[in-house]
């Protein structure tokens, strides 16, 4: 009787890999095309020359705020994928927004002397910061970033983005039919 349970325990390993294996073959019903309907993203799209204007505003209200430099008494306050707002911070209990640099897609910034380095999508602008009130373009380097045509999320399914309509500034949450990308 010794040698008979070894070969029953193998019998039963095998068996139960059998059944789970074949629980795998399982075959869904068939769908109608379209029918594959899931909450996706899909881009948001701007051309060139929308994209490059950067401009000085009257102050505006910070929305998600980024990183955040200081150069003697001005706060430059990223506004993610917005632009810098500019405040005079020559009295801490009291600090004065100054203007709104408009820069979309700016995401990071850097100061030297009197030069505010921000990318701007896909290019880097460097803009003179000398009056905070009426920055100037000082210079721009088009296209020195790749950008990710994707979203910022991940496990996301999206639409697929087509270079023809433009370049992506954003992502929206939208009901997309067969989305064929993934990330």
């Amino acid at each position: 009787m010794p040698y008979h349970y070894p070969v029953r325990r193998y019998v039963t390993a095998l068996l139960l890999t059998c059944l789970l294996s074949l629980d795998g073959c399982y075959i869904s019903p068939a769908t109608e095309p379209g029918a594959d309907r899931r909450e996706t993203y899909r881009p948001i799209y701007s051309t060139y020359d929308r994209v490059r204007t950067v401009e000085t505003l009257d102050p505006q209200p910070i929305r998600t705020a980024g990183k955040i430099y200081i150069k003697d008494q001005f706060l430059f306050i990223n506004d993610v994928g917005r632009g810098i707002h500019i405040v005079d911070n020559s009295d801490p209990a009291s600090p004065t927004k100054v203007s709104f640099v408009a820069i979309p897609g700016a995401r990071e910034l850097a100061i030297k002397d009197s030069i505010l380095y921000v990318d701007n999508i896909i290019d880097l602008v460097a803009l003179n910061i000398t009056n905070p009130r009426n920055v100037r373009l000082a210079k721009r380097v088009e296209n020195a970033f790749t950008y990710a045509a994707y979203p910022p999320m991940h496990n996301v399914r999206f639409e697929c983005p087509d270079p023809e309509k433009g370049l992506v500034i954003g992502w929206e949450r939208a009901e997309v039919t067969d989305p064929q990308c993934f990330r």
